[in-house]
């Protein structure tokens, strides 16, 4: 039977401090219960119980580090099988012993002994199998990441210059309107730099391994986002409804998430008044608080295959985006350990929903696995 998701998550870490803490108890009892002498007290009692100390200690360390729950639950899998597996090879030695009639005490005692050392060896392997989980993870990732980079970039500096290469060659005609190939032209090298900051903007996230979250206020953000938007599209009505103060986790570039997805709802709005909205809703969901930041356009939506691609996480030569933005937006919610959906609007246009883990306030690192991937 599978195991829910919910237990997925959050099972990881009480299974190492359950194995390791009842471990534990048990070489307190034998402790207290019995009279060695130094040497069987340091070896048999002692040690093991410091193993058995390790394994608590290694799963306190794993929440600390707030590692994702599928990791937890894996590394403590394998301690759970390294303690039976050394428990079972503990009995097994008492029973070749006993065929030649060597009897040992304190069998019981032998077997949690040698399981205590397999907890402790299995968590040190279940360690090391997730980051070879994650190394192999991060290289798949900045693989189809620099891939959709490529062809991004090939294709859109290959058609803007070839536009403005056409519209510079038309401007020696005399019968050509040169203020309109001006404009143009100067659209065109807009776009060109605004696709040289989202590539920035993209070199940043592939070249930091480390995850790069602090806790950060969304709504002086997002009104200096829709403020720059509404100077560079005068004909555009952007409402903004935030509260006062709303601490978010995020990574360090969520401005630029947040300025790609308000620019897309105006840029890619093909009505005469562009009408965005901007709010916030609070959301809770297996006993963490979070933020969703919507972003609700009348525009005509965002199609279904570049949704789909985005779910996908690669493009192919046939299904692609059409830039860098809702890349860029996905990437760096990702990396905030966040979620990206996308919803219609009622009656016309799009929802974009950004959902972040809610803050207590105050600037600080916030530690965690880059495993987060974008619900859209």
């Amino acid at each position: 039977m599978e195991v829910p998701p919910t237990v997925r998550e959050h099972a990881g870490v009480p299974l190492l401090v359950g194995i390791g803490g009842g471990l534990f108890a048990t070489h307190v009892w034998h402790a207290i219960g019995e009279e060695e002498s130094a040497a069987t007290f340091l070896l048999g009692i002692v040690a093991p119980m410091l193993f058995a100390a390790g394994v608590v200690g290694g799963g306190v360390w794993l929440w600390r580090r707030d590692t994702d729950g599928e990791y937890a639950l894996r590394v403590g899998s394998w301690s759970a099988v390294g303690a039976a597996v050394l428990a079972v090879g503990g009995v097994l030695v008492i029973l070749y012993q006993q065929q030649y009639g060597v009897v040992m005490d304190e069998q019981a005692f032998v077997v949690v002994n040698a399981a205590s050392g397999g907890a402790l060896l299995g968590f040190i392997v279940g360690v090391y199998d997730i980051r070879q989980r994650r190394a192999e993870e991060r290289a798949t990732r900045l693989t189809r990441q620099l891939t959709v980079l490529n062809r991004v970039l090939r294709h859109d500096i290959r058609t803007n210059a070839n536009v403005i290469q056409g519209n510079a060659s038309l401007l020696t005609e005399e019968s050509v309107d040169t203020d309109e190939k001006a404009d143009t032209i100067r659209q065109q090298a807009t776009d060109l730099v605004k696709l040289g900051k989202q590539a920035r903007s993209v070199e940043q996230i592939l070249t930091t391994e480390e995850v790069d979250r602090e806790s950060q206020e969304l709504t002086p953000t997002v009104e200096a986002c829709c403020e720059r938007v509404r100077r560079d599209n005068p004909s555009a009505e952007i409402d903004v409804s935030l509260p006062p103060t709303v601490p978010v986790v995020a990574h360090r570039l969520i401005d630029s998430a947040l300025a790609n997805v308000i620019e897309n709802a105006v840029e890619h709005n093909d009505k005469e008044t562009p009408r965005v909205h901007v709010e916030t809703e609070p959301v809770s969901r297996n006993g963490t608080d979070y933020v969703e930041l919507r972003v609700a356009d009348n525009g005509p939506g965002i199609a279904e295959s570049e949704i789909e691609v985005l779910k996908r996480g690669y493009e192919t030569d046939l299904e692609h985006t059409s830039g860098l933005g809702l890349w860029l937006v996905s990437w760096i919610v990702a990396r905030s350990g966040g979620e990206v959906r996308f919803e219609e609007n009622d009656p016309e246009g799009s929802v974009v929903c950004l959902r972040l883990a809610r803050a207590d306030g105050g600037a600080r690192s916030v530690g965690g696995s880059d495993t987060a991937a974008p619900a859209v």
